[in-house]
C-alpha cells in the first residue's frame, strides 16, 4: 500500500527531530535523530546548517544540494549520509536513499536512526525481510525506541508473524492508526494468537463504520472465526440484497459460504442452489460452479444426506478435476461412509488428473489401509518415504501398516529414522510410543508419549495412551492423572472414561461408579484418523476497482 508523507522539522531543547505525517494526518514519527551535537555545528559545517534550514522549510532540492556539498567536505560523517537519505526519500529517489542509509551504517554501526530509516523505507517498498532485519537491529541498538518497535510490529504483521507482531506493537506504545485495513490485520493477528475477545472488540468497531465490499467480506470472515455468526451473515446479507448480476454474483456465493461456516446447513444448500441458478440465468450454456457444489456437498454431509453429499462432491470433481481438494473431499466422505472401494477408485481418478499430488498419494494409502489392503497401502507409503517425504505423514502411515501387520519393531525403526530426518515431531513420538507398547516395552513407550506431550500438551489421545501404559505397570496415581486429563480434553472419550473407572476401582475410590463405561460406545481410534477435514472453498471477492 502506498503511503504519503508530509515532512515537519521541530527543534526541541538539546536535540532535533524529523517528524513524518503519514496518510490522513495520522502521526507516525519516522525519523528522530536525537543528537545534541547537531545544534552545535562548527562554522565549517555551514552547508549542513543550511540543509537543516531548507529541510525545516520543506525545500527539498535545496536541502539535497547543501547536503551534497556537506558530504563532499565531510565524506566520513554518518549524520550527513543519514539526512541525505531522508531528503532523497522525500524526492522519490529511494534507491539512492538506501545507499546513503547503508553508508551511514557503515560509517557508524551504532547509528540506530539509520537502521530505523532504512527499515521504514524497505517496509514502504514492501521488501519485508530487509525491513525486518534493519528494524530489529534498530530495536537492539535502542530498546526504548518506541517507533522502531512500532514499525517492526507493522512489518511482522505484514509477514503474518502474528505473535511477535503483537508483542512489538504493545512495546511501542505508539497510538495505533485509525485505518480500516490495519484494524482488519490486527483483528486477524489477535484471532491467530487466541486473543478472541480483543479481536471481537476490534471487529465490533469495524461494523460501525463504512466498509467497501472487500473489507466487508474480510470482516465477515473474521466474525465467523470468533463465532459472531449473526453479525457476519448480516453483513453479507446486506451486500446481497441487490438483484444478482454478472458483476455481483460473488455476493450470492459468499452468502452461501457464510451460511455454511455458521452451521446453517439448510440455508447453505438453498443459497448454493440459488447461486447455481443465477449463473445460468440468461445463459443456458453457463458453466456450473465446482465451489458451489462443494458447499452443497459439505452442508449435506453435516445433515447426514449421504447420497446428496457424494453426488455434489462428484459434480465438483468432474467440473474441476485439476483441483485436488475436490477429490480429497469426495474420498473423505466415501471413507466416512466406509465405502472404501469407491474412495480408492475416486482417488485413482484424482491422481490421473493430478499425478504429482502429495495429498492424493497420501489419501490413496489411507484408503487402502482403511480397506485392509495392507500390501497396497505399504507400497504407497514406502514410495512417499523413499521420495524423501518432508512431512511425518508418510512415515506415520507406513508405521500404521506395520503395526497392523504385527511388525512393531520395524515400525519403531522407521519412526526413529523419520525422527532423525525431520527432528522432534508430535506424530512421530506418539506413534513411537504405540510401537514400543506393542513391543512390550512400556518404559520406552512412556518416554515417547511424554516427549509427544511436550510438543502438544493438549492432545487427549496422547494422555489416554500414556495413562493406559502407566496403568499396565500398576502406576495408578499417574494413570488416573493422565486419564483425567484425557477426559477433560475430550469429555466424550468413552475409552478414557472406561479406563478411569477401572483405575478408580483398583485404588478403592468411590468415583469408580461415576465413570462406568458404556459397553455400546466405540472409542475413536487415532491410528485410522488420516482423513482430516473437508476443504472449504475460498471467499469470492469483487473485481478490482469495484465496490
Amino acid at each position: 500500500m502506498k503511503r504519503f508523507f508530509h515532512l515537519l522539522i521541530r527543534i526541541f531543547p538539546g536535540y532535533l527531530a524529523i517528524l513524518i505525517f503519514v496518510g490522513n494526518a495520522d502521526l507516525l514519527i519516522a525519523y528522530s535523530i536525537g543528537r545534541p551535537a547537531l545544534l552545535r555545528l562548527s562554522q565549517e559545517e555551514d552547508p549542513f546548517q543550511k540543509a537543516l534550514a531548507a529541510l525545516k522549510e520543506n525545500r527539498m532540492e535545496e536541502a539535497l544540494a547543501e547536503l551534497t556539498e556537506a558530504k563532499r567536505k565531510h565524506p566520513e560523517d554518518a549524520r550527513i549520509r543519514n539526512f541525505r537519505g531522508i531528503v532523497l526519500v522525500r524526492l522519490g529517489k529511494n534507491e539512492e536513499a538506501v545507499s546513503e542509509y547503508r553508508e551511514a551504517i557503515r560509517l557508524d554501526p551504532q547509528m540506530e536512526d539509520a537502521y530505523r530509516n532504512l527499515g521504514f523505507l524497505k517496509w514502504n517498498e514492501h521488501e519485508l525481510e530487509p525491513a525486518r532485519e534493519a528494524l530489529a537491529h534498530a530495536v537492539q541498538l535502542s530498546p526504548s525506541d518506541r517507533f522502531a518497535h512500532y514499525y517492526l510490529g507493522r512489518v511482522l504483521l505484514d509477514e503474518q508473524l502474528y505473535a511477535p507482531a503483537i508483542r512489538e506493537l504493545k512495546s511501542s506504545t505508539v497510538p495505533l492508526p485509525p485505518d480500516t485495513s490495519f484494524s482488519i490485520q490486527l483483528a486477524t493477528a489477535n484471532i491467530a494468537v487466541g486473543n478472541k475477545d480483543l479481536a471481537r472488540k476490534i471487529l465490533q468497531q469495524l461494523t460501525t463504520i463504512p466498509l467497501d465490499d472487500r473489507q466487508s467480506i474480510h470482516v465477515a470472515s473474521l466474525l465467523l472465526a470468533v463465532r459472531e455468526n449473526g453479525s457476519a451473515i448480516g453483513i453479507i446479507e446486506r451486500l446481497s440484497k441487490s438483484p444478482p448480476t454478472a458483476e455481483n454474483l460473488w455476493r450470492q456465493f459468499d452468502l452461501a459460504l457464510a451460511y455454511l461456516l455458521a452451521g446453517n446447513y439448510s440455508k447453505a444448500i438453498a443459497q448454493a442452489d440459488f447461486y447455481q441458478h443465477s449463473l445460468k440465468r440468461g445463459d443456458a450454456n453457463a458453466h456450473e460452479s465446482a465451489e458451489a457444489w462443494t458447499i452443497l456437498g459439505i452442508a449435506a454431509a453435516h445433515l447426514k444426506q449421504n447420497e446428496r453429499s457424494l453426488d455434489a462432491f462428484r459434480h465438483a470433481a468432474t467440473l474441476a478435476p485439476g483441483t485436488e481438494e475436490n477429490w480429497l473431499n469426495l474420498t473423505r466422505e466415501s471413507m466416512e461412509l466406509s465405502r472404501y472401494s469407491d474412495a480408492i477408485s475416486a482417488v485413482q481418478d484424482g491422481l490421473a488428473a493430478n499425478p504429482k499430488s502429495y495429498a492424493l498419494h497420501l489419501r490413496l494409502g489411507a484408503a487402502q489401509l482403511a480397506a485392509g489392503h495392507y500390501a497396497e497401502a505399504e507400497k504407497v507409503f514406502r514410495d512417499l518415504v523413499s521420495a524423501g517425504d518432508p512431512l511425518p505423514t508418510g512415515y506415520v502411515g507406513l508405521a500404521q501398516v506395520l503395526l497392523r501387520t504385527g511388525r512393531a519393531e520395524e515400525a519403531s525403526a522407521e519412526l526413529t529414522l523419520a525422527q532423525q530426518k525431520l527432528g522432534p515431531n508430535f506424530l512421530i513420538d506418539y506413534f513411537r510410543g504405540l510401537a514400543f507398547d506393542r513391543m512390550g516395552k512400556p518404559g520406552e513407550a512412556i518416554a515417547a508419549f511424554q516427549d509427544a506431550l511436550k510438543l502438544d500438551p493438549n492432545n487427549a489421545e496422547a494422555h489416554l495412551s500414556l495413562g493406559k501404559t502407566e496403568m499396565s505397570l500398576g502406576r495408578l496415581d499417574g494413570a488416573i492423572s493422565e486419564l483425567q486429563e484425557a477426559l477433560r480434553l475430550s469429555p466424550n472419550n468413552e475409552q478414557a472414561r472406561r479406563l478411569l473407572s477401572k483405575a478408580y476401582t483398583r485404588v478403592g475410590d468411590k468415583n469408580a461408579a461415576a465413570f462406568a463405561a458404556s459397553s455400546a460406545s466405540t472409542p475413536q481410534n487415532v491410528e485410522t484418523d488420516l482423513l482430516g477435514d473437508f476443504f472449504v472453498p475460498q471467499w469470492q471477492m469483487p473485481p478490482d476497482g469495484r465496490k
